[in-house]
């Protein structure tokens, strides 16, 4: 393998290279509670943190994702100094800028993965010295979980995601998106009425009206209502699989069409000037980025976290 370089989006590489026998001992300063799928360490594993009152409260470190660590057999220990983010395997070690968080699936992050055996022991001894540490049980987690309770998030030096131009567009974060094949449809009167009256009565901070656009979407499978909700992420793909269009987040609540028995259209916000993408090059580019099979031709849920934020990547979004 030799030492390699891994940026803007190095979690898909960090997650694939971890993935070894043997036990695995990582010091990663902050933990998201989306963490376990990015760090997907096992029982006999060592995990340092910074699960410091002034993390956990400012919400820099889940007491959701320790829990989880603690559960699965991982030793957790936490240390209030750690700032550091590394990973030694009995074969790799990983040395970078990244927290296992959404965050930092959307920030410009980089990493060296190496299976050097010198600096392979070299990190394995910096994760064992590490001093002022605390074993996180169960007492410890009950007292975090309280703490992150009356706790918000705020900024902590060094931490942070990427700050969007325009922050009403997309949610922040975006935790449910969906790929869907474009259908033909024209809205009829009822549908117009309720568009004309939801966008009299909404008001929006994200800029002029001119850099968005509304547009409808029709879904006729059964079961269709109430499976998109306001502020899901939603990626269209042209009949013939050749184009994939730009995020569009899902801004109303299902409305029923008349004359059908079970279809329903909702109102789509898109940004406009993003142009759309061939889906082979899409592909491409995701799969340099650690998704060789991201499905852009199948309707469906993108569960993966570290996908999504892949797919808007594609816009720069």
């Amino acid at each position: 393998m030799g030492t390699t370089f891994h940026g803007p989006s190095p979690w898909p590489h960090i997650t694939r290279a971890i993935r070894t026998r043997g036990p695995r001992h990582a010091a990663i300063a902050h933990l998201g509670e989306d963490a376990p799928t990015l760090l997907p360490l096992r029982a006999g594993d060592v995990l340092v943190v910074n699960a410091s009152r002034a993390a956990v409260r400012a919400h820099a470190t889940s007491p959701v994702a320790l829990a989880h660590y603690v559960d699965a057999g991982v030793r957790v220990l936490s240390s209030p100094n750690l700032h550091a983010n590394v990973i030694a395997t009995d074969r790799r070690a990983v040395i970078g800028s990244v927290n296992a968080s959404y965050s930092s699936t959307i920030a410009d992050e980089a990493v060296v993965i190496t299976d050097d055996p010198d600096i392979v022991a070299a990190v394995r001894k910096f994760i064992d010295g590490i001093d002022e540490i605390t074993d996180v049980d169960q007492v410890f987690l009950d007292n975090a979980t309280a703490i992150w309770q009356i706790g918000r998030a705020v900024p902590l030096p060094g931490i942070g995601g990427r700050n969007r131009a325009e922050p009403d567009f997309l949610p922040t974060p975006v935790t449910r998106m969906f790929l869907w094949h474009i259908t033909d449809y024209q809205p009829g009167a009822a549908e117009e009425h309720e568009r004309a009256a939801h966008t009299s009565r909404r008001r929006t901070s994200a800029g002029p009206a001119a850099k968005y656009q509304l547009e409808w979407f029709r879904i006729d499978t059964p079961g269709g209502r109430g499976r998109l909700q306001r502020g899901d992420v939603l990626l269209q793909v042209t009949a013939d699989n050749q184009w994939l269009y730009s995020p569009a987040v899902v801004d109303s609540d299902p409305i029923a069409i008349p004359h059908t028995r079970r279809a329903v259209a909702y109102q789509l916000r898109t940004r406009v000037g993003l142009e759309p993408i061939a889906v082979t090059d899409a592909e491409v580019g995701l799969a340099d980025v650690g998704h060789p099979n991201p499905r852009l031709r199948t309707d469906h849920r993108i569960v993966s976290a570290s996908l999504r934020a892949a797919l808007l990547r594609l816009w720069n979004l």
